[in-house]
């Protein structure tokens, strides 16, 4: 009798939040986009999520799940869109500026599909395959795409043969090549990047190149990560400084607030988060913030600027942390969605965050992979019992679901 008071209770209150978020207006910080991308005006319908075909022997995909809470199918996978080619690692992606395609990377294969989303967004279709990046470029392993107006920047973790020095390479919206920009020799390494459109700044971080994350974890050279973040005049793209953080500093989040002169980084390998600062001389310094769970791959915001969410892929848990006072960051709540939960997708309204669970194939450690939903509350991190998407159900066996993004 309990169990069905509390589930009935729990469903009033999620028709009560859907029934909020369809009243209020729109918030506009989507906070994993770049600043240049157009944001939805209306809460989500669909889910697209980026999965690796999990033994590689079948093709990697992108999954359209129905998110829309007042749907027949909501919860469920609507479509697949076969990217026409296995063993890619396709991890990170990301729209252009218009919001019409995504641009996915993948790590093992250095591809990238660009995806149309606009013309029928509940079945995506493929237009262009990039498979010439090394050598077009002379970069691999391109990790996050970035937009910006007409354009999509790729952070790349390596160079042509897959070593160092990393860099960045610049295209049109519509895949034609315009430029690269090498990292420097004493700061190889690549990651992430995020641009602060009002101070005219970019930050770029450091991971590992593709020679030593394509092998097993065991195998791999811990001392073959960057620790290093870069600064740079964002119009100019030039580096104007480096600073020292702790092991594997990844995602690049700057503050939201117009004007704050401030980002954060989570450091995987240091199981922290540190925080990079400007001053009014234009001078920047770099700082740890708090201590975290173990391997915090993922970091993402509360569009309020209060709350940071950081994934733990070892301990597995996601914590939520105040950092309203940037002195005495506080553990506000925490959750377990799962094992090794890693990307978290925050919605515009900051009231719901969509989860996956696979970071690397070389890193992964459980074959159960899913999406899954949290609220987020006036009392924190809440699972949402009744969203629980499978991804180990397809014909071709088990998927490893990793970046998402919403329609």
């Amino acid at each position: 009798m309990l169990r069905y008071i509390y589930i009935l209770a729990f469903l009033a209150g999620v028709i009560a939040a859907a029934i909020g978020v369809a009243c209020l207006a729109p918030v506009e910080a989507e906070t994993c986009l770049s600043p240049f991308v157009k944001r939805l005006d209306r809460p989500e319908k669909y889910l697209y999520v980026f999965c690796v075909d999990a033994d590689a022997k079948d093709n990697d995909f992108l999954a359209v799940i129905d998110v829309e809470i007042e749907s027949k199918s909501y919860g469920k996978i609507l479509y697949q869109l076969d990217v026409g080619s296995s063993g890619n690692e396709t991890h990170h992606f990301g729209f252009t500026d218009d919001r019409t395609h995504i641009w996915g990377c993948s790590l093992f294969s250095s591809r990238v599909f660009i995806i149309n989303v606009a013309d029928n967004p509940a079945k995506p279709k493929l237009e262009k395959v990039l498979d010439e990046l090394p050598k077009e470029t002379g970069l691999s392993g391109p990790h996050s795409p970035y937009a910006l107006p007409g354009r999509m920047l790729l952070s790349c973790l390596g160079d042509k043969e897959g070593g160092l020095p990393a860099g960045l390479a610049e295209f049109t919206n519509d895949g034609k090549f315009v430029r690269k920009f090498e990292f420097p020799k004493d700061a190889p390494y690549g990651y992430d990047v995020a641009i602060k459109p009002d101070l005219n700044r970019m930050v770029t971080s450091s991971f590992t190149p593709p020679e030593n994350y394509k092998k097993p974890f065991t195998k791999m050279d811990l001392k073959h990560f960057g620790k290093e973040l870069l600064l740079w005049d964002f119009r100019e793209r030039k580096v104007l400084t480096k600073l020292t953080t702790g092991a594997a500093p990844l995602e690049c989040r700057w503050s939201l607030k117009e004007g704050a002169n401030h980002g954060f980084t989570n450091c995987a390998l240091d199981n922290s988060i540190w925080i990079w600062e400007g001053d009014a001389d234009g001078k920047y310094t770099a700082r740890k913030l708090c201590d975290t769970g173990k391997l915090p791959a993922d970091l993402r915001q509360s569009p309020d600027d209060r709350f940071l969410y950081v994934s733990c892929f070892a301990s597995n848990e996601i914590q939520q942390w105040d950092v309203s006072d940037l002195k005495k960051p506080k553990l506000a709540s925490s959750v377990m969605p799962g094992v090794q939960p890693n990307m978290m997708h925050v919605t515009g309204d900051g009231k719901r965050m969509y989860i996956t669970n696979s970071l690397l194939s070389t890193l992964d450690r459980s074959e159960n992979f899913w999406v899954r939903l949290a609220h987020v509350g006036p009392d924190g991190l809440k699972m949402d019992p009744f969203f629980n998407v499978d991804l180990t159900q397809f014909k071709t066996g088990a998927a490893r679901g990793h970046d998402m993004l919403l329609y």
